[in-house]
């Protein structure tokens, strides 16, 4: 095979797997992405610069589901744009692990054992990649079988890292048929004769065919729900500028939260809760952001009577240096520390509780909102924050859901900021702890006219689904809107527009597999794959 054939190959499985991303509409393509770059992998001579065609079927994978980091907007800060940039440049190195375990266990062993790990391989490097604060899970393969509606509600089960080894599985199978084919030089007619390829294809068929069956009764099962416990929830989309957000007036912007509201009232009097938007509260002054003052916002919504759960930027003040994070800063020029921190906060009507009910953001996106391990790189922080002023939040330290209260009795809600959505064990611990109701805050106005929005999107549904819960987002340009636990959406708002929705959820409290044990077949994956790796090392090629 020429070079020139083999960088063609490693370019199909780029282009196949960022076709296959919603949201593309091409799921299916999912299934057999996989199979041009294995079968380069697979051949029996050495390849040169195969790390290279690595790299290039990841750079269009990337590249071509998340262009839009960028923001690619005439009022774009030069950091974003550099860092979207930079990171379809680097990101691309980390898919080269699974493939480097690959040809190390080929090569040590066999290729009909490295196949059949390929799967468990790859598994456990996307679930290791969601680690730590350099994760970035956001294009796990199993992300792609979203519009696949059927076939994904198998993720209540198995999560989506479980989708993802069952994609790859599915492609190993198709591989291993192919090479089966050459090898004997099969017919059409002869690939059923032989039991081999017989069970490759059942294979394949059984992996497709019974998710498929199982996700049809799990949504009739809800789509016929028994609506015992609803709530009407309004959400706000404000359409605020986000690159003006940071400098235009506070008391303006909430006023227009208000005013959206306010004029949903009016239609819709029987509201049980108002999602605003993540920071629609930004920094306003020492009494309000540090000791919870804001009587104009809390008496305004004791005389509507409907409990507000909004994005608020919160300040933790220090008397001193020595009490204060590693990450705290000088307040002007006195001696007071202060650390920001990008959270959640619910107001109840007529509850004024000392002790605010507030949930402190803490997978927060790499680089864009905080340097990771920045505790440790103080030297390096002032090299990556950008104009807008939002790149050192402070990391919070417990995770809980707030409680809203209704007819003397309360709703456990989980509050999930942004892009803590895309971590699946992370949204998980909400459902454990009680959360009847998922709730996402984002502002995703910086990708506006992009993939990013609707993508956010989507990977919220899927945290839906994996733990069968409704879940209200509300968002400052989009995509806002209420998603069922299959994964549907209930109502949406126009994106780009200044409006306000309502919706009804339903509560649930029922924990799925999945919210039980987690993520099963990840954890089994790193396992199988430490132990083909050592494996691979102590025992010489068969």
């Amino acid at each position: 095979m020429k070079t020139s054939q083999k960088f063609l190959f490693a370019g199909l499985s780029g282009i196949l797997l960022a076709l296959a991303f919603p949201p593309l509409p091409f799921y299916l393509f999912a299934f057999i992405a996989f199979v041009p770059i294995l079968f380069l992998l697979s051949n029996e001579e050495i390849i040169k610069k195969k790390y290279l065609m690595i790299y290039l079927t990841f750079f269009i994978y990337h590249t071509g589901t998340n262009w839009w980091i960028s923001s690619w907007q005439s009022e774009t800060d030069p950091y974003l744009m550099a860092s979207g940039l930079a990171l379809c440049v680097l990101h691309p190195l980390f898919f080269m692990i699974p493939f480097a375990l690959f040809s190390l266990i080929k090569r040590k062993i066999s290729l009909n054992i490295a196949l059949w790990l390929f799967p468990f391989l790859w598994t456990g490097f996307e679930f290791a990649h969601g680690l730590g604060e350099f994760s970035y899970p956001w294009l796990t393969i199993g992300n792609t079988q979203f519009y696949n509606h059927y076939w994904v509600q198998i993720i209540d089960i198995i999560g989506v890292y479980g989708a993802s080894f069952l994609i790859a599985l599915i492609n190993v199978l198709l591989l291993k048929l192919i090479i089966l084919i050459r090898k004997n030089q099969l017919k059409y007619k002869e690939l059923l004769k032989l039991s081999t390829s017989r069970n490759y294809i059942l294979g394949v068929i059984a992996l497709i065919l019974i998710p498929n069956v199982y996700g049809f009764y799990r949504v009739f099962e809800y789509d016929n729900i028994f609506k015992a416990i609803e709530l009407s929830v309004a959400i706000v989309q404000p359409n605020i500028n986000p690159w003006r957000k940071w400098e235009t007036s506070v008391p303006k912007q909430i006023q227009i939260h208000k005013h959206l509201q306010d004029s949903l009232r009016k239609s819709n009097p029987h509201l049980d809760l108002a999602l605003w938007c993540e920071t629609s509260i930004p920094y306003m002054s020492i009494e309000t952001n540090a000791f919870h003052d804001y009587p104009n916002i809390s008496n305004w919504v004791d005389t509507s009577n409907i409990p507000l759960l909004t994005g608020f930027t919160e300040l933790k003040l220090y008397d001193n240096e020595k009490e204060a994070t590693p990450t705290a800063r000088k307040l002007g020029n006195s001696s007071i520390m202060y650390e920001s921190y990008n959270t959640a906060l619910l107001l109840n009507p007529n509850i004024h509780d000392e002790n605010r009910q507030i949930y402190k953001k803490m997978r927060l996106t790499p680089m864009a909102e905080r340097l990771p391990y920045a505790d440790y790189l103080l030297f390096a922080r002032g090299w990556f924050e950008w104009s807008v002023g939002i790149s050192a939040w402070g990391i919070g330290k417990e995770q809980k859901n707030l409680k809203l209260y209704k007819n003397n009795d309360s709703v456990s809600i989980a509050t999930i900021i942004c892009i803590e959505s895309i971590y699946p064990d992370f949204v998980r611990n909400f459902a454990n702890q009680g959360a009847e109701l998922f709730t996402v805050i984002t502002n995703d106005a910086w990708y506006d006219y992009t993939f990013g929005p609707r993508q956010h999107y989507i990977l919220a549904a899927m945290r839906a689904i994996e733990n069968r819960r409704y879940l209200a987002r509300a968002a400052n340009s989009g995509i806002s809107g209420i998603i069922s636990p299959t994964g549907e959406s209930v109502i949406e708002a126009p994106p780009y527009k200044s409006i306000a929705i309502s919706g009804n959820v339903i509560l649930l409290s029922k924990k799925t597999f999945y919210t039980k044990y987690g993520d099963i077949i990840a954890w089994l994956s790193i396992f199988i794959s430490l132990i083909s790796i050592v494996f691979s090392f102590i025992k010489k090629k068969s």
